[in-house]
């Protein structure tokens, strides 16, 4: 009887430590997995993608330098290819050049000038030197974004840049929705000075991802997060206005949520890549 009650107590003890040690490793689990998950992807990106060194190099004046940067972003962005009226429109909504006498409709002749000058009808600026990238978020289907609001009582990390402290006070979630922002910058001193002048595309959008198009945990069933979106996340387009010829400019673009903390150690929210305009 008593090796019984000694055996049951063992049971009981080995049952108790193994379900704290569920407990902690759920916890775990559950603090990691934002961080596992949220990729933000630069495209264009050449065969031998090296995410510690992509480099976008090309000579303006050459376009058999350009050519197949521009196939690449053609590639990428076939999927967001429609006639079907998009308010904002999502993407550019046509890789076939207008010089090609390609007829269009009036909603993606809208989208199209909407997106310029990141389009095809201008070679998304790689022909001018000025080169657009575009920036997408992915592996969002187990994520739940905390987005930064300053209509919210809430800590607005210093480091943010003023620009966009300015924006989300001018449109303020409740008006306009939540954002899951994005800023790009000279990864490094040398680099700030040389990356000149950036613009996000389209430039009458706040710069980054609206929330009510991003298929995340909180917005798909469980048994589905681990399908593929029917429809593609939004785009944010960067523009590179100016920047310094011959010299190589490491470039750095990261995204703002509340629940993605800032590491140059991690991928985790952050992307980088290498400019180098010949």
């Amino acid at each position: 009887m008593g090796l019984e009650k000694r055996t049951v107590k063992i049971i009981v003890i080995v049952l108790v430590v193994f379900l704290i040690i569920g407990g902690i490793v759920g916890l775990l689990l559950g603090l990691l997995l934002n961080q596992r998950y949220v990729e933000l992807e630069v495209w264009p990106r050449s065969d031998d993608y090296n995410w510690d060194q992509p480099l976008i190099q090309f000579r303006a004046s050459d376009p058999g330098t350009w050519q197949h940067w521009i196939r690449r972003i053609n590639d990428f962005l076939s999927v967001y290819e429609t006639n079907v009226p998009e308010e904002p429109a999502r993407a550019p909504c046509s890789t076939r050049n207008r010089q090609e006498q390609q007829l269009r409709s009036p909603n993606c002749d809208n989208a199209m000038r909407m997106w310029a000058p990141c389009t095809i009808d201008n070679y998304y600026g790689y022909a001018d030197g000025k080169p657009c990238v575009f920036l997408r978020l992915s592996h969002v289907h187990y994520w739940v974004p905390e987005p930064y609001n300053m209509s919210m009582p809430l800590h607005i990390p210093p480091e943010m840049p003023e620009h966009l402290k300015q924006i989300m006070r001018l449109r303020p979630a409740h008006q306009f929705g939540d954002y899951v922002w994005v800023t790009c910058e000279g990864e490094f001193n040398s680099d700030q000075e040389n990356i000149g002048p950036i613009s996000y595309i389209p430039a009458g959008l706040p710069p980054g991802f609206p929330t009510t198009r991003l298929h995340t945990a909180d917005r798909i069933p469980r048994n589905a997060r681990a399908l593929p979106d029917r429809d593609p996340g939004p785009l944010v387009a960067v523009l590179f206005e100016n920047p310094r010829r011959g010299v190589l400019i490491n470039v750095e673009c990261r995204i703002w949520s509340r629940d993605i903390y800032y590491d140059r150690s991690s991928r985790v929210g952050r992307a980088r890549f290498e400019l180098y305009v010949d």
